[in-house]
């Protein structure tokens, strides 16, 4: 058996409290309380619902509860290990699209340089061939050479290859990466914080309900104070809202300023 689960069961029986009776004025479960105490923390339902257990359970039997909150992280911490496994290679859409960009550069550019080397090759042969099919003339004197036609130079058809083949534009261009969409949907409990102002007063009645089930319905009196947890919705209904205040994820909220008024406070609102 754990310390925490321990000193929860020993403070029980040192009241000659059944777990039966505990359940019924706690408002917690018998099998949740039976899992604390054998610290049984894989049948609880989570670590944000666990710590409002322990807490008001260690309220209810006189036990410091921020002391019994941190043995339970130590504790759960030793069971539960986070293990932390190194990343042996980058994200796999990094792989698959960075390298399919490079190599169409490279195969573009290969293809441009064949391109201009085909055309450029097949451009000598016929001006071989036409040059080698041209008849041969005899001629008797040398006349001026300033006087002989210059020959307009032919016209290639590897500009107009070149200047019709696709550009790849690699520096500063817009590349379009592909971005893993994730949603994220952080648990963010409701925390609710019922005040009791000092005093004296006679305090006030409570009828406390989070997620729809009841878990306090008694008076409360003057100084004191509960905490609670919710996933949904809280719901508080005061007797004597004037001395009440509710403080629900740091927003602080007065019920009423006329003694005696019955007022209900709801979150969401």
């Amino acid at each position: 058996m754990s310390r925490l689960g321990e000193r929860l069961r020993s403070a029980r029986e040192s009241h000659g409290i059944s777990l039966s009776q505990a359940a019924a004025e706690t408002r917690i479960l018998q099998r949740y309380l039976v899992a604390l105490e054998d610290s049984d923390y894989i049948n609880l339902p989570g670590d944000v619902y666990t710590r409002g257990f322990i807490r008001n359970y260690a309220e209810y039997l006189g036990l410091a509860a921020e002391e019994l909150i941190q043995l339970y992280r130590s504790e759960r911490g030793q069971t539960d290990p986070i293990k932390v496994v190194a990343a042996v290679s980058a994200p796999r859409i990094r792989l698959l699209f960075a390298p399919s960009v490079v190599g169409v550069f490279f195969v573009v550019l290969t293809m441009i340089g064949l391109s201009y080397l085909v055309l450029t090759t097949t451009s000598r042969i016929g001006e071989n061939s036409s040059l080698a099919e041209l008849p041969t003339t005899t001629i008797s004197s040398m006349p001026d050479p300033t006087a002989l036609p210059t020959p307009a130079p032919q016209p290639t058809a590897t500009s107009a290859a070149i200047a019709e083949l696709p550009t790849v534009a690699v520096a500063g261009a817009a590349i379009p990466t592909a971005q893993a969409q994730a949603t994220i949907t952080p648990e963010a409990p409701i925390i609710a914080e019922v005040q009791i102002d000092p005093g004296d007063h006679r305090g006030s009645w409570l009828d406390i309900q989070t997620d729809g089930e009841t878990v306090y319905r008694q008076v409360l009196g003057p100084g004191q104070s509960l905490r609670y947890t919710a996933l949904r919705n809280v719901s508080v209904r005061a007797g004597n809202a004037s001395v009440v205040t509710v403080i629900v994820n740091g927003q602080e909220q007065r019920l009423g300023n006329t003694p005696g008024e019955v007022v209900t406070f709801n979150w969401p609102p």
